[in-house]
């Protein structure tokens, strides 16, 4: 199959999936966002004029260059090429009606697979009846829109390095920082103090806000990718996840811990109705924040490979392709 993914790979997330695409013998092109469209003020002064211009047009200035750099930018990209079969996208939001329109025109079917809820991310839902499939990974969006489930999935390379009980921590995260995660962390570390952490709040091009002074908490302006992540994810016996905004599926943690052996530690309930579930690995805080005693010190017990194997990248892939070649959507949103 032909296929065009349009995939941000800003933290290594697309690479793998053009990768097991290829592998299982598609055709595929890969577009990041950033190929498409970049923006910068030039200065102090861009700044301000793109405020005025705001205030007399009530039009977004930063939105009208990248809108336009993007229909540009796809123009340019499909120029003497053949019609894909699919074009799946991750983040719908970053093209409007007209760019859709343009991707139409070059895709026999246009495919979302979303890795957020609509409702943190709702601006991903504006032009989804445009699509002939779209994929989820929340339940609740899925039993509203009826989209088709998916979940995340378990990159073959992510391997543990360090034996469970040789960790040099006992917990480990790194999560990109609001005001309520960082509570909630807070809170979790006062309820078990005894743990031995290793937390991190990512900030990117964000300020760290003056209040972050407790010396539990790291703090950091890149992400942790690659060996880097590995190994610090190798290194402990537990993962936190902590919810960001609302929603039901199950973020990337949940799987790395799968693959690493590793514990996890979530404030996301719906963890409990999948197969892979264990209350010897998985523990769903409440809002008392107390660890089960004894959690962090019993051995993990690794899924059983019919389960594992559901979630891993391959059968990722598959399930989309499958998507693809069996059925016309209906998409209403």
């Amino acid at each position: 199959m032909r296929l065009l993914f349009i995939c941000p790979d800003w933290a290594n997330l697309a690479t793998p999936i053009v990768t097991e695409m290829k592998r299982q013998g598609h055709d595929v092109t890969h577009i990041d966002h950033c190929d498409l469209s970049t923006f910068h003020y030039f200065d102090s002064p861009h700044r301000i004029v793109s405020k005025i211009y705001k205030t007399i047009t009530g039009k977004n200035y930063k939105r009208l260059v990248l809108d336009n750099q993007i229909k540009l930018g796809l123009h340019n990209f499909f120029i003497g090429r053949e019609p894909f079969d699919a074009i799946i996208m991750t983040e719908p939001k970053l093209f409007n009606e007209q760019h859709l329109g343009i991707l139409r025109q070059h895709g026999r079917k246009l495919v979302a697979t979303l890795w957020d809820g609509l409702k943190k991310a709702p601006a991903n839902g504006l032009y989804l009846n445009q699509f002939d499939h779209v994929l989820s990974f929340d339940s609740e969006d899925c039993e509203q829109f009826h989209f088709t489930k998916i979940t995340n999935y378990i990159d073959s390379e992510w391997k543990s390095t360090i034996p469970y009980q040789a960790c040099e921590y006992d917990i480990f995260s790194i999560m990109s920082f609001t005001p309520e995660r960082y509570q909630q962390v807070i809170h979790f570390l006062d309820k078990n103090p005894d743990l031995k952490s290793n937390i991190i709040f990512y900030f990117g091009d964000s300020r760290k806000p003056k209040y972050i002074q407790d010396n539990r908490i790291k703090t950091s302006e890149k992400l942790l990718l690659g060996a880097e992540l590995a190994h610090e994810i190798s290194n402990s016996r537990a993962i936190l996840d902590i919810l960001q905004g609302q929603q039901t599926g199950l973020s990337f943690r949940a799987y790395e811990s799968m693959a690493y052996q590793r514990k996890l530690i979530t404030t996301n309930p719906h963890i409990t109705s999948y197969d892979f579930y264990n209350p010897q690995n998985v523990c769903v805080l409440d809002q008392d924040g107390y660890l089960p005693e004894g959690f962090i010190h019993t051995p993990y017990q690794p899924v059983p490979e019919p389960v594992y194997h559901q979630y891993t990248l391959c059968s990722w892939v598959e399930k989309i392709i499958q998507e693809i070649s069996d059925k016309v959507c209906q998409v209403q949103v």
